[in-house]
């Protein structure tokens, strides 16, 4: 099945971001508003054992996550890692941790994500030019709210797929931008392969489910 995001995908005036982003967790205590850059410099004071993302200049919380997700997160960054070495492709493939900046005040880990070109900096926190973002939604996880709301645009020119994972329909949502201002093509996956052009590969939906 096809769907065009209606209103997410129009071309705009000022280039038109486009592709989505979905994000909800606890926030933590208010504080005075942030940019990412001072987002980062504060996160770096925080516990190791403690993950926060950046929404509207807050600091938020990320919940703890089940056996189930983590597994998945690892088998899909593993997955996007393998097509795009038997491709033989300059990408890497990431998993949580590494942020994506979608504005001056907000900032947020992906699940899993691939990025090509030549080497990031070791000790970067930023993803600046991810072209393929994934997040899993299990049966027990609160993404399931706010997958089912369009937030915004994701305002990262380089991205061209936004994979949603879920567990427990067994179903996998392809969004695909071709272009900064294109249309948003959106497939509902069962069994047919994922394809994501750009970079050219190719990924089975049950490799992506488990």
């Amino acid at each position: 099945m096809v769907v065009q995001s209606a209103g997410h995908g129009k071309p705009r005036g000022d280039g038109g971001e486009c592709a989505i982003v979905f994000r909800m967790s606890e926030p933590a205590v208010t504080r005075s508003r942030m940019s990412v850059a001072e987002f980062l410099r504060w996160h770096e004071d925080q516990p190791e054992t403690e993950r926060y993302e950046l929404e509207q200049g807050q600091p938020v919380l990320m919940a703890p996550e089940r056996w189930e997700h983590s597994q998945a997160k690892l088998r899909i960054a593993r997955a996007l890692a393998d097509a795009a070495a038997a491709a033989g492709l300059d990408c890497d493939a990431f998993i949580d941790g590494p942020m994506v900046q979608v504005a001056d005040d907000r900032s947020y880990q992906p699940d899993a994500g691939l990025r090509c070109g030549p080497p990031l900096p070791p000790d970067t926190f930023l993803v600046p030019d991810p072209l393929v973002l994934v997040e899993v939604v299990s049966p027990s996880s609160e993404r399931q709210d706010r997958l089912n709301t369009f937030e915004g645009h994701f305002r990262v020119d380089s991205l061209r797929h936004y994979i949603i994972v879920h567990l427990g329909l067994r179903r996998v949502i392809h969004h695909r931008c071709p272009a900064p201002g294109a249309i948003i093509e959106t497939r509902i996956l069962a069994e047919s392969p994922v394809v994501l052009d750009p970079p050219g590969l190719t990924l089975s939906v049950a490799t992506l489910l488990g």
